[in-house]
């Protein structure tokens, strides 16, 4: 979703929601709101920011304990996503179109939706304030904004998408360029990432590797595929019981890993990938990308 405070923009890789008692005010006398078009209440016994997937299912499970009149989520965008879909959509199993659907058809009946973007926290008075100036408050909050997107991290990126064998997962602008990646693959590397940064889900890059492998053996790619992994972490996962289970996979579909590499640029000019040693920093290594070839990763 659309990121609704300006001073988060690396928050952790799962989708940021904390439950923050803080204050001990009252909430107003009751008065029942169920959408955007109606005047919102100034005060809120629970308030939500963001309404992702976390925000919408942390408003349900607080409209049962206080009420849904006692409930809000603030929320800026008019169309709301299921981005755990998108990975399926990157591998051509499900449609664009399936993973969005209007915000108001997903707000919790009686729950008061706050078409408004976020600009200011203030714990100490426990409100919060708009970009329009209005002062909302609140008895808990519920801080689920999700994460924002920064491909200028990586040089050559935003940019670089324009070019046909680049894609992210992490994007509704660009996940179909992964399938469409995919599906135009002829030979040679294909190249996943994980970044040295927070990400929204910490498998993504991993599963979009795995189904992609299945779609090469599929279509009778797989021999001319050389699949790579470069991840910036020093293990596959971070408990052993699923690392040791994936590491089987790994060695069953023959597929490369290589660990503390982190990608710094694309230069999709010359079909150029450059990562970092992480374990050697300032030590780089360029990937070459001939015509033939493509780069699909997980960019943050």
């Amino acid at each position: 979703m659309t990121p609704l405070v300006a001073v988060v923009s690396s928050p952790r890789a799962r989708l940021f929601a904390c439950f923050l008692r803080l204050g001990a005010q009252q909430a107003d006398p009751l008065q029942l709101h169920t959408g955007a078009g109606l005047a919102a209440k100034s005060h809120y016994e629970v308030l939500v920011l963001g309404g992702g997937s976390g925000g919408i299912t942390m408003a349900s499970r607080m409209k049962r304990r206080v009420g849904a009149e006692n409930v809000a989520i603030i929320e800026p965008s008019e169309r709301h996503f299921y981005q755990p879909i998108w990975t399926l959509v990157g591998a051509g199993a499900k449609q664009l179109s399936s993973s969005g659907r209007p915000t108001a058809s997903v707000i919790p009946s009686g729950v008061e939706w706050i078409k408004a973007r976020v600009v200011e926290l203030n714990p100490d008075k426990s409100c919060v304030h708009t970009y329009s100036g209005k002062e909302i408050s609140y008895k808990y909050l519920i801080i689920a904004l999700g994460i924002q997107l920064d491909y200028e991290k990586i040089k050559g990126l935003p940019e670089g998408f324009a070019h046909p064998k680049i894609g992210s997962n992490y994007s509704f602008k660009t996940v179909e360029k992964t399938w469409k990646a995919l599906q135009d693959f002829k030979e040679g590397n294909a190249i996943f990432t994980f970044p040295n940064t927070p990400i929204k889900c910490a498998g993504a890059p991993q599963k979009i590797m795995y189904l992609s492998e299945a779609y090469f053996r599929k279509t009778g790619k797989r021999s001319k595929a050389n699949i790579i992994f470069n991840t910036s972490l020093g293990v596959i996962f971070g408990v052993k019981k699923y690392a040791d289970a994936l590491q089987k996979i790994i060695k069953e579909r023959n597929l490369t890993v290589n660990y503390k590499q982190n990608l710094i640029e694309v230069r999709a000019d010359k079909q150029e990938a450059v990562f970092e040693n992480l374990d050697k920093p300032g030590e780089t290594q360029v990937v070459s990308l001939p015509s033939q070839e493509y780069l699909t990763g997980q960019f943050l």
